[in-house]
């Protein structure tokens, strides 16, 4: 990048810019340690703090401007250290137990102001990132204040309270509330994972802050260091196990908060009221607010422990069904709405299907793990598919599953975008304009060499269904996608990539190259493209060739079956989408791993080799995404995908993968040799 250009870029954040600098500036400071009050002399903290302040800075900046950034990153937390002295003040001057501890403890912390912009940039954020954002920032701020309980945790509760009402009352769109927003079918899950990270991961703070003073420290009174920390770490082990829809995790929650529900209620009640040390009368303000500490400690483990028990129902994974009796509805939606090019692939064997509770559209599914993959678009008018998609959305979250919508087109993945998902490239859909095609011109020559080789051996084609063939073309169909099969060095794939099972539908078209005796020397299979209950194309799934299919033979099949689109009146065909074909100008990290995984592969799938067929017919390039909602579930999505193309992998095929490495290399050794 030209000097030029970084100093205009850095020009357009000038308050990220001096933020930097002072952050800079005050890390080699001497007072750096001392930075932050709860973990005084623990400078790596001390650094995270300042990080923090800097990429918020960063966020706020983009999002909300220079100057409105520069009022909320020094306003607010001015503003709620103020207010934060004002109340230790008013409180020790009334004899306040917790006022009085916090008299002299310094009260701001860099921290504070990265609470602040964060909070405050929120309002600015897609719907689901804003809310994720703010959830994860006041379970952090919140159990800081009840475990911690320093006079820099209030101001910090304060500030964030502050930066987040100014951010709402800047972007103004941040309080209105969305229509299609899933947050009440997540709070359950939500609220009893955030009540367990605050209550584990705030037993854990107890044992770093010097003289914790928060409403909930006393939890550490009753247990040894070494019980504290079995504790937290049990209950942060459950919140991720019930996050995930564990039944593992709802048992470990409920076993570790009935134990620390007793042990407290023996330490602080049972105990006290056997001695007799359990008094009401004659306290003093100090020593009444020390009695009701005690007694409430262990009401808040047994509220969670039965907010866990009166939800487990809501918090455990579902158990996937493929098929059941919405298929039919799947294919009715198929035909009179608009599910693109792929829908008719939700019909297969071993999809799911899920319809809108209004009736509005549904969607083909599967399960792998906990992620539920969608066949492609959801099947739905247009004007519908937003509220179609965050229903499905809310039923994967209410069933403990990840919502991964795959092979989406564009339409899609704008309206997931737009709440902050992540959209990932797994592939390019190629689709041809019948209105247009013919066989002339210098492009077209390999179609032409084709069908007119076709013609002098007497090779026709044949536009049928499975169900119309007889018995002898039906088992020569069979072998010849059998036979293919087994060529293979690695199980076929499926999920969207059909086989021989998928022939046998009414629906489904198949283009077959017949020899002049008779026989069938290919098969192609083409699915039908419905849009407002007009048939509009088709899209090519199975590609088979026999062994003594003529060479070129798929090029005059899907040529033929272009032109007969073309007659019938139809304006499309797709010739499917190519896994892992990078997207035109794409220079993504993502981008480049797809490329490399499809190296990988080349020698079994041929992946490349499918894309670089596809380009003789000249159709354009349509992307595929997968979109899920964070970049941290891409790796569960990941092993999902696996299971769900190749359910039979198993190591012994990575051995067989590197031994077509070898093969592959050897054969351009040879053919090198030769020229």
């Amino acid at each position: 990048m030209a000097p030029s250009a970084l100093f205009g870029r850095l020009r357009r954040f000038p308050v990220s810019v001096v933020v930097t600098l002072t952050a800079v500036a005050f890390a080699v400071s001497a007072r750096m340690a001392h930075a932050e009050p709860d973990f005084p002399h623990h400078p790596p903290v001390a650094c995270l703090a300042l990080v923090a302040v800097i990429l918020t800075t960063v966020v706020a900046e983009r999002s909300l401007g220079s100057l409105r950034t520069l009022v909320i990153g020094v306003g607010a937390p001015l503003l709620a250290v103020g207010a934060t002295l004002l109340t230790v003040t008013i409180g020790s001057a009334f004899g306040e137990a917790h006022a009085e501890f916090a008299v002299g403890q310094p009260l701001f912390a860099p921290s504070t102001v990265a609470a602040a912009l964060l909070g405050a940039a929120s309002a600015a954020m897609p719907m689901q990132r804003r809310w994720r954002v703010r959830v994860a920032l006041w379970v952090v701020v919140l159990t800081l204040v009840l475990f911690a309980g320093h006079g820099s945790d209030l101001a910090r509760a304060l500030a964030t309270l502050l930066g987040t009402a100014a951010g709402a009352f800047v972007v103004r769109r941040a309080s209105r509330p969305d229509p299609r927003s899933t947050r009440d079918t997540v709070s359950a899950r939500t609220t009893v994972v955030s009540a367990l990270i605050a209550l584990g991961a705030g037993t854990l703070v107890t044992l770093v802050v010097p003289d914790p003073d928060g409403v909930l420290s006393i939890f550490a009174a009753a247990m040894s260091d070494r019980s504290v920390v079995v504790v937290g770490v049990l209950l942060l082990c459950a919140a991720w196990l019930v996050q995930r829809g564990s039944r593992i995790g709802i048992a470990l929650a409920t076993g570790v908060l009935v134990t620390l529900t007793v042990v407290l209620a023996d330490v602080f009640v049972i105990e006290p009221m056997h001695d007799d040390s359990l008094q009401w009368q004659g306290l003093g303000l100090d020593a009444l607010e020390w009695q009701v500490t005690l007694l409430g400690a262990w009401l808040v483990p047994a509220a969670v422990l039965l907010t866990v028990l009166a939800l487990r129902g809501r918090l455990v994974r579902a158990r996937f069904r493929a098929a059941g009796p919405h298929r039919d509805d799947l294919v009715g939606m198929l035909r009179d709405g608009d599910a693109g090019t792929l829908g008719h692939m939700g019909t297969w064997h071993g999809n799911a299907t899920w319809t809108h509770p209004g009736g509005l559209g549904a969607v083909a599914y599967r399960v792998r793990g906990d992620v539920a993959l969608t066949v492609s678009d959801p099947a739905c008018a247009a004007a519908d598919r937003a509220d179609v998609v965050a229903a499905f959305t809310a039923f994967c979250e209410r069933n403990g599953w990840v919502p991964a919508f795959t092979s989406v087109h564009e339409p899609v993945r704008e309206i997931l975008a737009a709440e902050g998902w992540t959209a990932l490239p797994v592939g390019v859909e190629s689709v041809l304009d019948v209105t247009t095609f013919d066989l002339r011109g210098k492009k077209r020559q390999d179609l032409r060499t084709a069908s007119n080789r076709a013609d002098r051996e007497g090779t026709r084609d044949e536009w049928t269904t499975f169900c119309a063939l007889d018995d002898g073309q039906r088992a020569e169909v069979e072998a010849i996608c059998t036979h293919w099969a087994a060529d293979r060095r690695l199980p076929e794939m499926g999920f969207t990539l059909g086989g021989f099972r998928e022939l046998d539908d009414p629906d489904v078209r198949l283009m077959l190259a017949v020899a002049e005796d008779g026989h069938v020397t290919a098969v192609t299979s083409w699915l039908p493209v419905y849009e407002h209950g007009t048939l509009t194309g088709y899209t090519l799934d199975v590609m088979r060739r026999g062994e003594d299919g003529m060479p070129g033979v798929m090029e005059f099949l899907i040529a033929r079956t272009a032109l007969r689109a073309r007659e019938a009146g139809l304006t499309t065909i797709s010739l499917s989408g190519t896994p892992l074909a990078a997207h035109a100008g794409a220079r993504t990290l993502v981008a480049r791993g797809s490329l490399l995984i499809a190296r990988v592969l080349e020698p079994v799938y041929g992946f490349r080799s499918l894309q670089r067929f596809k380009e003789k017919f000249g159709a354009r390039h349509e992307p595929l995404w997968i979109v899920v909602p964070t970049p941290l579930h891409v790796p569960r999505v990941a092993r999902a995908l696996a299971s769900a193309y190749v359910p039979g992998l198993r190591p012994k095929h990575l051995w067989a993968l590197r031994q077509a490495h070898r093969g592959a290399a050897a054969a351009r050794g040879v053919a090198a040799s030769r020229s």
